[in-house]
């Protein structure tokens, strides 16, 4: 009998999420799941427009590492809000300033929100994590098999260059009686 413990797929009932008000309606909201990582997510005149999942051991009052991708997916949703924009350079935010601002207001807790199971967002995130979990979890499962298939290749050319050298050594032992 094959047992699994799903655990890893089961997420927190509640999330925090703050949002930040960008340019011209458009903003970005920002979801914590705690022990799970975030989901970012592009709103415009207040429909969702794009979410991304974002798996990290990140938390809002650690910051100091790995947070290059998280603050490249900033950039990203900046660059989209941004596009086709007749604003200067200097009058946009910062990717790095916009992930600083998200973060302050999830620790602050002012303006926090909790998502619960009853909101549609909290549904898409769920499943969405599910879905990650497994997509990583078959990436692995993809690698090992192309590691035991290289491997058993190389085995079955060793096995062949050791078969060809008996027989050499046999031919050699032959020709030299």
């Amino acid at each position: 009998m094959l047992v699994r413990n799903l655990d890893f797929l089961s997420i927190p009932k509640e999330f925090s999420k703050v949002e930040l008000d960008i340019y011209e309606g458009k903003s970005i909201v920002l979801v914590y799941i705690e022990n799970k990582g975030y989901s970012l997510v592009l709103k415009k005149n207040n429909e969702n427009d794009s979410i991304f999942l974002l798996k990290t051991d990140l938390a809002p009052d650690n910051i100091d590492s790995d947070k290059e991708d998280f603050i490249n997916v900033i950039k990203m949703l900046l660059d989209k809000i941004y596009e086709g924009a007749e604003i200067k350079e200097y009058e946009k935010q910062h990717h790095e300033h916009v992930f600083l601002q998200l973060m302050d207001l999830l620790i602050e807790g002012e303006t926090v929100e909790t998502i619960t199971e009853e909101s549609k967002i909290y549904a898409d995130i769920e499943k969405g994590f599910m879905k990650l979990e497994l997509d990583i979890m078959d990436n692995k499962i993809n690698s090992l098999n192309s590691a035991i298939g290289e491997i058993s290749g190389n085995l079955n050319n060793l096995g062949s260059k050791v078969e060809d050298s008996k027989i050499e050594n046999r031919l050699k032992k032959t020709f030299s009686q």
